[in-house]
C-alpha cells in the first residue's frame, strides 16, 4: 500500500510516530464499530485529505491483517466508507471540484448535504444508523476544546462517536504527510491559502507573500500558529461560535 510504504521509508521520525498513532485509532474504530455504521466527513481541505489517506491505510491494514482481503484489491486499497460532504453555497469552486474528483478517484460513496448542518445530519443518521464519524479535527481548531480521540457528540445533537485520529497533529505534521506521500490536495494551497473557509472570509496568507499578487505554497509557512492568518475575523464572534459549536465538529472547520 503506497501510503504505508512512503511513511515507513521517510526519515521524518515525528511524522512516522504520528502516523502510527493515527492509524492505530483508525484500526481501533474498525474493531469497535461495524464498517457499515461508520462514516467519514470529507470537506476537501488539507486535514480531511490527510484523514482520507489514513483511513485508506488503516482499512488496508485492518483487512489484510485479518486475512479478509486480497492485497491487490482496489477496494481494499481505497476504503469504500460512507462519506459525507456538507456542500456550502459559499465554498470555493476549487474545494468542490477537488472533493468530487477525489471521491471518484478513490471510490468513496459520497453523500452530499446541502441543507443546514443539524437537520442534514439528523436526516442522514435517520436514513442509515451511524455509530461513529471520522473527523479531521486538530488541537487548535475552535471546536477541538475538550475533545479526545474518541468523543461523543455534543448534547442536543444526534448521538454518535466523533473519532479524531489526527487530533494531536500540527500544521507541520499535516504537510509533512501530504508531501511525503505525494498525494493530491486542493490547488488553493499552492496559491498561498493556508486555512480555507468560504469565498467571503478567506484570502491567501500574507505571511507567504512573494511580491504583489504572488504567494508561496501553504507548505512553506514556517510558523504553524499563523495558519489562520488568511481568515477574516467574524463581527459577531459569539453568534458564530454558537452556530458552529457542533457544525465545525462535523465539517472540520479549519480545512
Amino acid at each position: 500500500m503506497e501510503v504505508e510504504a512512503a511513511v515507513r521509508a521517510s526519515g521524518d521520525s515525528v511524522m512516522r510516530a504520528k502516523y502510527g498513532r493515527a492509524v492505530y485509532v483508525v484500526q481501533r474504530a474498525f474493531a469497535l464499530y461495524p464498517f457499515d455504521e461508520i462514516a467519514f466527513s470529507f470537506n476537501g481541505g488539507k486535514d480531511s485529505t490527510v484523514l482520507l489517506h489514513l483511513l485508506r491505510a488503516g482499512y488496508y491494514l485492518h483487512r489484510t491483517s485479518s486475512g479478509n482481503g486480497d492485497q491487490t484489491d482496489c477496494t481494499i486499497q481505497n476504503c469504500p466508507m460512507r462519506t459525507i460532504y456538507f456542500e456550502d453555497p459559499t465554498a470555493f469552486p476549487e474545494i468542490n471540484s477537488f472533493t468530487y474528483d477525489t471521491a471518484s478517484t478513490y471510490g468513496l460513496p459520497l453523500e452530499t448535504i446541502r441543507t443546514d448542518f443539524k437537520s442534514g445530519l439528523e436526516a442522514l443518521l435517520k436514513e442509515k444508523p451511524t455509530k461513529a464519524i471520522f473527523l479531521g479535527t486538530r488541537n487548535g481548531d475552535p471546536n477541538a476544546v475538550g475533545q479526545e480521540q474518541f468523543s461523543p457528540s455534543s448534547p442536543g445533537w444526534p448521538p454518535f462517536m466523533r473519532v479524531n485520529p489526527i487530533l494531536d497533529w500540527s500544521y507541520r505534521d499535516v504537510w509533512s504527510f501530504l508531501l511525503t506521500c505525494k498525494v493530491n490536495y486542493c490547488s488553493l494551497y499552492d496559491q498561498g491559502y493556508t486555512s480555507i473557509g468560504s469565498i467571503h472570509d478567506t484570502v491567501p496568507n500574507a505571511q507567504l507573500s512573494d511580491g504583489p499578487g504572488v504567494f508561496k505554497p501553504a507548505y512553506m509557512l514556517t510558523d504553524g500558529t499563523l495558519e489562520r492568518a488568511g481568515r477574516a475575523k467574524k463581527v459577531n464572534r459569539k453568534k458564530e461560535v454558537d452556530r458552529n459549536s457542533e457544525t465545525s465538529s462535523i465539517t472540520s472547520a479549519k480545512p
